[in-house]
């Protein structure tokens, strides 16, 4: 992978079917999780990893100053589409976040889901919390998820494919979504082989398969990495008691 860049493949057929996995509840419960954050801070907000919208889209749709950032032209191409039928214009940015520099700053920047796991080399990330910090306006606050494969690390899961998901297409088609995984201990990467089957009337018509590593961190360490980008005032959560998903809360 060169350097700058963000592994995973997000483009082509990932980014055109990407919405098809996200429920309108499941979006509903993002959206308001961070716009509370971005009320609360009263500025201009960004979204790391903001891909087709679909939290970002309703932000500007509620007259929130939010804009958006992501590696994959493809999602953005997406999002303004989306954007397009909805009548509004977003502000987009085509860039990885470890070489983030925008025109200006935020009162409040947000990275949901794993998008920051997919940082893979340590001083990537480290150099992404440091743009983050520069583009945060003093007392800014950032938020973002992490999450550590405590299942697979546990149950020792074999390399097998295993089905993980199955959502209908808006032309009725079929979309199903399977994985393997296999972790790597000592670099702390979780890589997914992940493989798309399309099926119209029970019959397979199409095969994608892409590739996307993960590093998880743990809460020291990220606290760490932090503290060393200029963060301070951090907190650490879990959802719901499960440690496998952490949500992160620092100021600059």
């Amino acid at each position: 992978m060169e350097k700058g860049q963000t592994n995973g493949d997000f483009q082509g057929f990932v980014a055109r079917h990407y919405d098809v996995w996200f429920k309108d509840t499941y979006n509903v419960m993002d959206y308001l999780f961070y716009k509370g954050y971005v009320i609360d801070n009263q500025g201009p907000a960004l979204e790391v990893g903001c891909g087709t919208g679909r939290m970002l889209l309703p932000f500007v749709q509620d007259g929130l100053e939010v804009e958006g950032v992501d590696y994959s032209e493809d999602m953005l191409k997406v999002c303004r589409s989306k954007a397009d039928q909805l009548g509004i214009v977003p502000t987009l940015y085509h860039q990885p976040m470890q070489n983030l520099d925008l025109p200006r700053q935020y009162h409040t920047i947000f990275i949901p889901g794993n998008t920051f796991n997919l940082l893979t080399k340590h001083e990537e990330a480290l150099e992404a919390l440091r743009r983050l910090h520069t583009h945060l306006v003093d007392g800014g606050q950032l938020i973002l998820t992490l999450t550590v494969p405590r299942e697979h690390i546990l149950n020792e899961q074999p390399d097998i494919w295993k089905r993980i998901a199955e959502a209908q297409r808006e032309d009725g088609a079929t979309i199903r979504l399977s994985e393997r995984v296999m972790l790597d201990y000592w670099e702390q990467l979780k890589t997914n082989y992940n493989k798309y089957e399309v099926f119209i009337e029970h019959t397979l018509v199409e095969v994608h398969e892409d590739t996307i590593q993960l590093r998880w961190f743990y809460q020291l360490e990220f606290e760490l990495m932090l503290k060393a980008a200029g963060f301070n005032s951090i907190e650490v959560t879990y959802s719901q008691g499960n440690r496998s998903y952490m949500m992160i809360s620092a100021r600059k």
